[in-house]
């Protein structure tokens, strides 16, 4: 039995297997990123190249929201760099938020349209670009450099933290006689 939790996060799963969680259970995407994740879109131009999910609004054009491009990166890849003098980013977190500036370029391109339509079911109008990468700092000066960071970037730099959250905040709010379901969800997940 596995659930999105911090033992799973701590059981050294890979981007792989992260992926492969997610689009058995899209619930934990839905929640954290408010749309309908959608694995693996590939674009006709370039051949063979896919984000890992676009996140498309839950009314889809109605909504008004960009379609999120989201790159996975696996929990144990750093967040952040060590360099004392000039901390920030670390070059796994830069390469992911290039790709998702290609994945959205790709969409701009009259080439992907049909493609983008048979998708969505829409032609996205605007992309919202993001990557989910390691966990949290635990340090005052790595949280500090991370928020400093995300304020310069037109990517939003989510951790897997962040999805724990999200998902325990939601489960606090169900209330069977008297008792909270925040922390007890488990979902059945065998591969692991």
């Amino acid at each position: 039995m596995w659930s999105f939790s911090k033992s799973f996060l701590d059981s050294n799963v890979n981007e792989t297997q992260v992926q492969h969680f997610f689009e058995e259970h899209p619930l934990f995407l839905m929640q954290s990123r408010l749309g309908i994740p959608i694995p693996h879109r590939l674009y006709s131009v370039p051949r063979h190249y896919a984000a890992d999910f676009a996140v498309t609004p839950v009314l889809g054009p109605v909504d008004g929201n960009g379609v999120e491009m989201l790159e996975l990166k696996g929990q144990q890849e750093q967040l952040v760099n060590t360099d004392k003098r000039h901390r920030g980013f670390s070059s796994k977190v830069h390469r992911a938020v290039d790709q998702v500036r290609d994945y959205s370029r790709y969409m701009k391109d009259s080439r992907n349209f049909e493609s983008l339509i048979k998708q969505f079911g829409y032609l996205p109008t605007a992309s919202i670009l993001a990557v989910l990468i390691d966990r949290e700092p635990q340090d005052h000066a790595g949280k500090e450099t991370a928020e400093l960071r995300r304020s310069e970037l037109n990517a939003k730099v989510i951790t897997y933290d962040e999805i724990l959250q999200t998902q325990t905040n939601q489960l606090s709010r169900i209330d069977l006689q008297g008792k909270t379901l925040a922390g007890s969800l488990v979902l059945p997940y065998s591969d692991f």
